[in-house]
């Protein structure tokens, strides 16, 4: 009786002891890290506020559309509303700033979409941002 299960409890704790390390939900930093350079050059001309529609009513933020030109070409930013405690600027408005490219969706795209940007906020703060729209 004693042989079925010890057998048991090993393959039950087998899978445990062999897993690999995860990390549940770190979040990425909010900060610019020294030395970083942000080399794209970005014009944002007006902001929105709307409500994320892919979520539960009351669950999640809202998310902040931001009209920009970047690389000569007018596009829809869309990113989390941020809240730094302290700040004098929490979220981009209307001015220059600087970015830099995060990740490129599909490569030998003529069309920027969903390619990721990190803005950075004339505090050293950043906003992690996606292009999600073409403006004319």
């Amino acid at each position: 009786m004693k042989r079925p299960l010890i057998a048991l409890f090993l393959l039950a704790c087998l899978p445990l002891l062999y897993g690999q390390k995860t990390r549940a939900g770190q979040e990425p930093p909010t900060t610019a890290k020294p030395g970083v350079d942000y080399p794209i050059k970005v014009h944002i001309s007006g902001i929105r506020i709307r409500t994320n529609p892919n979520c539960i009513p009351g669950s999640c933020d809202d998310l902040l559309h931001a009209d920009a030109v970047l690389n000569q070409q007018k596009i829809v930013l869309t990113g989390d509303l941020i809240y730094i405690q302290g700040s004098s600027q929490d979220n981009p408005v209307p001015g220059d700033y600087s970015a830099r490219l995060l990740k490129i969706v599909r490569k030998g795209r003529a069309v920027p979409l969903y390619y990721e940007y990190e803005l950075l906020l004339p505090d050293w703060h950043v906003w992690r941002c996606m292009v999600t729209g073409i403006d004319e």
